[in-house]
């Protein structure tokens, strides 16, 4: 196709967007899927691609629209990142605010069990909070810019994280317009979707209502797309003129099948639960309701409160008021079941002040651990029911 009929038809989807409050529509998913991938190869500008997402922001992103996206984004993500041999996949894109990443141990934990988890995020996204990317390497987790170092570090240790900026070259540019507009937009949503290395079970977090049934909607909808990339020529609702031609390079062309991600939609399962302050996190201080998604089905099973009547979680961190390297100290002491010693990096005043905070912090962090590592057996269908996937996560804590 010629490049300015290209750029007619990304236009197009601007103006289906915005025709005003009759003439307006949302995009199907293969519009949305045509919206990423079209500006990855320099059809659309930047301009459009800004427009078109505060069109949808402010109307409501549909779920057509955010599985598209996650399309799109999938498709700038190199297929080696489809050739390593990863069993859990958790993204990590929220922070958080003054509370620990206790997800850390639970990722620790499975891959002391064989377990190859791939943890990815963002730390450069909402800066002000705390992200896993900060405490990674405190704990001995490597950190990989590439597939080669991925594959490397989880035949060594099993575990290990990316730096989204490492998968795709969109994200630093959704980076910029989220920190130029001041306004989120679909791929808050889609990143956290793309499971870059199709791994047959991937945590889903999020925080604001209604995002649970979203989530199952789009992953549904990716699997789908999967099995059948036709999908994506056969979803257009609109004109013909809306469509973009078949010339386009979509990397979904149903003459191109990933196995690994075919095999994904076929067995693969979605774990999708509100975490902590949004981050992939079971919250032990709340029933936590965890939806397990496949292509086939859905059930949704309810985690108990492991922190009854427990206060000041909030601001524990916070009265320690500890440093990122001294955070680092505390989770790998817990980790190690050690003490603080009087040598190390100043921590021990501050800590010996707060003896009873501490012993709150690791009253939290082991709740967290063994109600996240429960979401994770059951997930992966280990065990048949929540009382019996609790007590394998409390002892995989104890003994490891």
């Amino acid at each position: 196709m010629a490049a300015n009929s290209m750029s007619k038809e990304y236009q197009a989807l601007v103006k289906a967007l915005g025709r005003g409050e009759r003439g307006s529509r949302s995009l199907t998913l293969t519009e949305s899927h045509f919206l990423i991938r079209g500006f990855s190869q320099g059809v659309g500008t930047k301009t459009q691609l800004a427009a078109a997402l505060m069109l949808m922001r402010v109307r409501g992103e549909t779920c057509e629209e955010v599985a598209g996206a996650a399309l799109g984004l999938k498709s700038t993500i190199s297929e080696q990142w489809s050739n390593l041999d990863v069993s859990i996949d958790w993204p990590c894109y929220a922070g958080k605010r003054e509370l620990l990443p206790w997800l850390l141990l639970a990722a620790k934990v499975l891959a002391s069990q064989g377990e190859r988890v791939l943890l990815h995020g963002d730390p450069r996204s909402l800066s002000h909070r705390n992200h896993i990317a900060d405490h990674v390497e405190g704990l001995n987790i490597p950190k990989a810019s590439n597939p080669e170092e991925a594959q490397l570090a989880l035949d060594a240790v099993g575990i290990c994280y990316v730096d989204a900026d490492s998968l795709s070259p969109l994200v630093a540019q959704f980076r910029e317009l989220h920190q130029e507009l001041g306004l989120r937009s679909l791929f808050q949503v889609a990143i956290r979707c793309t499971n870059p290395a199709n791994a047959p079970v991937s945590l889903r977090s999020y925080f604001h209502p209604g995002l649970d049934k979203m989530h199952i909607k789009v992953a549904k909808l990716m699997a789908q797309t999967y099995l059948d990339t036709r999908h994506l020529d056969n979803s257009f609702h609109g004109s013909s003129h809306d469509k973009p031609d078949s010339g386009f390079d979509t990397k979904t062309d149903s003459t191109e099948v990933n196995h690994a991600e075919q095999a994904f939609a076929l067995m693969g399962k979605v774990g999708i639960f509100k975490g902590v302050q949004g981050e992939t996190e079971i919250n032990p201080r709340i029933s936590t309701e965890l939806t397990i998604t496949s292509r086939a089905n859905s059930q949704v099973i309810h985690l108990p409160t492991r922190l009854e009547a427990f206060v000041g979680m909030n601001t524990l961190s916070s009265e320690l008021a500890l440093s990122s390297p001294q955070a680092c100290l505390v989770l790998s002491q817990i980790w190690d079941q050690g003490e603080t010693s009087d040598h190390q990096s100043g921590i021990h005043s501050k800590l010996s002040a707060s003896v009873l905070t501490l012993a709150k912090l690791r009253q939290v962090a082991e709740a967290s651990v063994i109600s996240t590592l429960s979401a994770v057996y059951l997930l992966q269908g280990k065990y048949g029911n929540v009382s019996a996937a609790e007590y394998s996560a409390d002892q995989a804590w104890r003994m490891r």
